[in-house]
Formats: structure tokens, sequence, C-alpha cells
């Protein structure tokens, strides 16, 4: 693929140059008491590095740990040596972690050009684990490459890793291997795209920013966009969705999305319904959130950045299935004009909700565009949201919570994020938990005036909007769509961009 092909600027990627330059990378994996991995150099670059590395594993310094990285230099050249950990109890997550290190080093380094032997990473995780651990490998070694620095007025030295190529020698796996690379860097591409929006200040990233940009690069890649303005959410009755943006000078906008299964899929494609919550800033509204941290709230849209990353990695790929993604943008502010708590709304479906925290306006938004996604008669419902606080505190940063309505759905988002190892957990969603957000004057309340099971209550309030038995998917990724760092490919600070894969591989998987 061509630079014009993508959104950003991506370190290039080739495989098997005629004269390849640069820094080599080889692997190494613990098998036993040994080591291996290195038995061989490519050879285009001679047997200058064969007993350096020998010597150096002999003499313990390489030891094939999982994510550590060695370099050794001749007077021009340099060798990165990658540790996979143990052989028999390879995972495609130690590659990907072994891969934003190598990117870190080589950075450092300040390499122009790396070499990556395919075949040295066989000979250190085998056969079975060639193209998911090289996949990995390249993913966090591409992740961790992520800048955001287009609001600098001095945007720092250029990047010096400039390319990266594959040499591989195995006939078969190079074979394969052109489909591969072109995927991963399809993947990097919207990962990086929906760390861009997450990333973007709400000053700039406005709810008709978003809808105006998502609009160009649907056209570019060919997906169907509609955008629907407040005139026509308001003749949608989408009160609720717009109680929340009524404190804002700001217009919302609902994204609309269509991806046509591809033609070989068209008799065994299903409609799928991605919907996003896409809360641009979240002051809290007259609920007003406190100070500390409050910068953070330009986040609260990740989960319509996720769904649009993952949606235009369908779209780039090839979907499986007849996918619908409604993407719900605006922003919650106090004013004079804002919701308050006490009022009650009506929902689009006829249900009327009492407002009792202006901060849990998350659930509000989205039991509209649930409801609107039902008018498509979708086989599923698949929502992300950046929801509630309270998953961070049940759960930590190592997993977001996942409910679902139906076993299939469940299996086919769980087996998702196993295959990502973007990790999720099930949570329950008992109709016993609805009894807590009854409302003696309206349908329900938003919120309870207590802070047991926050996270559960999110999601059984937003049940009450799925139209009739459509099964149901949400996943509550408030605690970990930002300063993820505990992955070296994630930055320290600001968006991670997880789950765009597991979203995408839940259509392979449904």
């Amino acid at each position: 693929m061509k630079p014009k092909d993508f959104i950003h600027d991506l370190i290039s990627l080739t495989l098997n140059p005629k004269s390849p330059k640069g820094a080599l990378v080889m692997f190494t994996a613990q098998d036993g008491q040994k080591v291996k991995g290195t038995e061989s150099t490519p050879p285009a670059f001679g047997t200058k590095f064969g007993p350096m590395v020998a010597q150096l594993i002999k003499e313990d310094v390489i030891q094939g740990a999982a994510k550590t990285v060695h370099v050794s230099r001749t007077d021009r050249d340099a060798v990165v040596v990658v540790g996979l950990g143990a052989q028999n109890q390879f995972a495609p997550e130690k590659a990907r972690q072994s891969g934003a290190h190598a990117y870190a080093k080589c950075a450092a380094e300040k390499f122009s050009s790396v070499v990556i032997s395919a075949d040295s990473l066989i000979s250190a995780v085998g056969e079975v684990h060639r193209e998911s651990a090289l996949r990995a490998f390249l993913e966090g070694f591409y992740l961790a490459s992520y800048t955001f620095t287009k609001h600098k007025s001095k945007p720092g030295a250029d990047r010096a890793l400039k390319s990266v190529a594959v040499l591989c020698d195995h006939k078969k796996f190079a074979q394969e291997l052109p489909g591969i690379l072109e995927d991963v860097l399809i993947t990097i591409d919207c990962i990086f795209t929906t760390r861009d929006f997450s990333n973007e200040p709400s000053n700039h990233g406005t709810p008709e920013y978003y809808a105006k940009t998502i609009s160009t690069l649907a056209k570019k890649y060919g997906i169907k966009c509609k955008l629907l303005n407040e005139k026509k959410k308001k003749k949608e009755g989408m009160d609720l969705y717009l109680s929340v943006g009524n404190g804002s000078d700001r217009e919302g906008y609902v994204v609309v999305l269509e991806v046509a299964p591809q033609a070989a899929a068209k008799k065994s494609a299903k409609k799928v319904a991605f919907v996003g919550k896409g809360i641009t800033f979240d002051s809290g509204g007259i609920s007003l959130k406190p100070g500390l941290r409050m910068e953070e709230m330009k986040h609260d849209m990740t989960g319509a950045a996720t769904l649009f990353g993952s949606t235009l990695l369908a779209a780039r790929r090839g979907s499986p299935h007849h996918l619908i993604t409604i993407l719900a943008f605006t922003e919650n502010m106090p004013s004079g004009r804002a919701t308050q708590p006490g009022n009650i709304i009506q929902a689009r479906n006829g249900k009327t909700v009492e407002i009792i925290n202006t901060d849990a306006e998350g659930r509000l938004i989205l039991a509209d565009a649930l409801d609107l996604a039902g008018d498509y008669k979708p086989d599923v419902i698949v929502d992300a949201a950046t929801l509630t606080g309270a998953c961070g505190i049940a759960l930590g940063k190592f997993a977001s919570a996942v409910f679902a309505t139906d076993e299939d759905a469940y299996r086919a988002i769980s087996e998702a994020s196993e295959s990502t190892e973007e990790r999720l957990w099930r949570l329950p969603l008992w109709d016993d938990y609805i009894e807590d957000l009854r409302s003696a004057t309206a349908d329900f309340m938003n919120s309870a005036n207590d802070s047991f099971g926050g996270t559960i209550r999110g999601a059984i309030f937003m049940k009450q909007f799925i139209p009739g038995n459509t099964p149901w998917v949400h996943v509550d990724m408030a605690n970990t769509a930002n300063d993820l760092g505990i992955y070296p490919y994630n930055p320290r600070k600001g968006a991670s961009g997880i789950f765009v894969r597991t979203f995408a591989e839940f259509l392979n998987r449904f």
C-alpha cells in the first residue's frame, strides 16, 4: 500500500528488500536450559553477528527472557536481540510488549532503519506461532511509535526511525506475509485514529469537528455516512440525548455509518449495530465534577472513537457482516439552559426518566441511540462507553467490564477479547438491579443517591432501552480508555486505543 492510503505517517514496512540495511532484529526464547532463535543470521548480513550473539548467550548476557532487549554494535552495524520467554509458554502479548520495548530501544539508539529476521522468530517460537508472534511484535513496535504533538508550537525532532524491513527465507511464510504486513499497518492506522480522536482537546474536538472528520474519512474508505443535527434529532424524539447537551453552546451530532458486507459474505451476513458514547467534554453539568483531573474529560468520547476505529478497520479489511454504527456526540455543560436534577425527560422509546444526577449523562444519550439502532432491525447491538468511574474501582486497569443479554453474543465478544488479549470481565445483569432505579414520579431514575453497584446500575438502566429481545453487549471502558501505560505499547498519558481490535474481531466471531 502507498502512503496516501493511510491516514497517518507510519514507518514504512517492506518485505525482503534486495539490499537490506539497518540494525538487525533477532529473537530468542528459552527452551529448558537452552536459548533458541539465533542459530543463524540472514545471509544478507553475512556471519558477523552469529559469533557475537553466541558469546553473549554463553556469558548469560542474553538469556531469552520475555520483554528483554539487548543491543550490540560493530563499527558500523548493530544487532538487536529480543527475548520472548519460555518457548512452551509463548503468548502473543509477550511478543507485543517485546515489540514495544524493541521500538523504545531502537528510538533511543536513533536507528534510521531496522531489519527484522522472521526466520529467527520462527526458530524462537516455533512454526505454529509464526504468524501470531510476528503480527503481535509488529503491533507492539508500531503502537509504541505513536505521538500526539499537533498542538505544540514546536512538535519536536522528527522520528529518527524511517523504515522497517522483514526478511524471510521461509517460502510458505513469505507468501503469506504481504497480507499480514498490510493488515498490521491498516490496524495501526485505525488505532491511531481512535487515539487522535480521544486525545483531541474539547475546544478543537467538538461534536461538529468529529461529525465532519468522520464524514470525510467515511467517503475516503467507501463507508456510507449520515449526520443528524439537533433539528433532525428533535424530529426523531431523542429528547434524552438532547437534554444532555442543553447547557452547551455547541450543537450535538449523531453520526450514522453503514458498511456493506464483502461480496463473498453476503449470503451469511448478519446485521450488527455498534453504538458509541461521544461526550466531547463532560463537566458533569449542573452536578458539576470536582476540578481535579477534569481535563481528562475530553476522553469521555472514547467509546465513539473506539467504535469508529473498529468500523474503519472492518471497512478496510472487508466486513463479514452488514454493519451499522451510531456515534452520539454532544457536550455536557452547566448553564441557565442546562438540564437540572429533578427534571423528567421522555426517551425516544416513550419511557420517562427522572434526572437525579446530570453527571450520569452517558446512559441518557446511549438510551436514545440504542433505541435508534433498533430501527435497523439488527441481529445484535454492541455499545462501548466510558460510562462509570465505578468500573475502575471494581476492576482496576487490567480489564474492562462487559455485560450481555445473549450467550452467543457474549461468546463472540469473549472469544474476540481472548484473541486480541484486550481483557474483558463479565458482570451480572440481573433485573433485580433495576429496582434501585425506580422513580416515584417517572418510570426510572438515571442514578441513585448511593455508590452501590455503579457500573451494573449504568448497564441495567441502558437495558431498558434495548428494543424488544435484540441481543445486546455493553462494554464499559471508563477505566482503560486513557492513561494505560501499564502496557508499554500505550502512551503513559493519553488515549490507549484499546478494543479497536476486539470490536473488529467480534465481527469475525459473531
